[in-house]
């Protein structure tokens, strides 16, 4: 996996840890097989982290707005961006620790040869936000991450 690519969790991702919070896969319907969520892949001290993303923009914002008012200006659990052009959140407070093993696959576009990035900028600051979230909240037991980040780690 490389740090800045996206990607698709297996489904055993989700049957080994059912009830640690995660963003669960979206269901097949008549339409077929969503994929979804597509998570944002970084590394740190040997796992992979990854934070979900989303196109419902005005949940998050409204989320993120909401937050932001509360804690004085200063929330971390949430980011914007663009992706393939469009605008998505990045959700910060849901990242989860993965493994090889449950990646299904690197999300691309073009006919599948196309791996999808973002810019530097954008890259660098979900990084550095990622960190921080983790280095100063999860590390000091304070909640800003959803996810049941022990016992995901715990069984990796």
């Amino acid at each position: 996996m490389v740090t800045g690519n996206f990607y698709y969790l297996k489904d055993s991702y989700y049957d080994k840890f059912p009830n640690c919070n995660l963003i669960g896969n979206k269901d097949d319907d008549t339409e077929g097989k969503h994929d979804r969520p597509c998570f944002y892949c970084f590394e740190k001290d040997g796992i992979y982290w990854m934070i979900p993303i989303s196109s419902q923009i005005e949940k998050y914002e409204k989320l993120y707005n909401e937050k932001m008012q509360r804690y004085n200006g200063h929330f971390d659990g949430i980011r914007f961006g663009y992706v393939n052009g469009k605008k998505r959140a990045f959700l910060i407070q849901n990242m989860c620790p993965v493994i090889d093993e449950y990646i299904d696959y690197e999300y691309r576009i073009e006919k599948n040869t196309k791996v999808v990035r973002i810019d530097d900028k954008l890259a660098k600051e979900l990084n550095a936000i990622a960190r921080k979230v983790l280095r100063f909240y999860y590390d000091r037991g304070i909640k800003i991450i959803l996810t049941d980040l022990d016992t995901i780690l715990k069984k990796l």
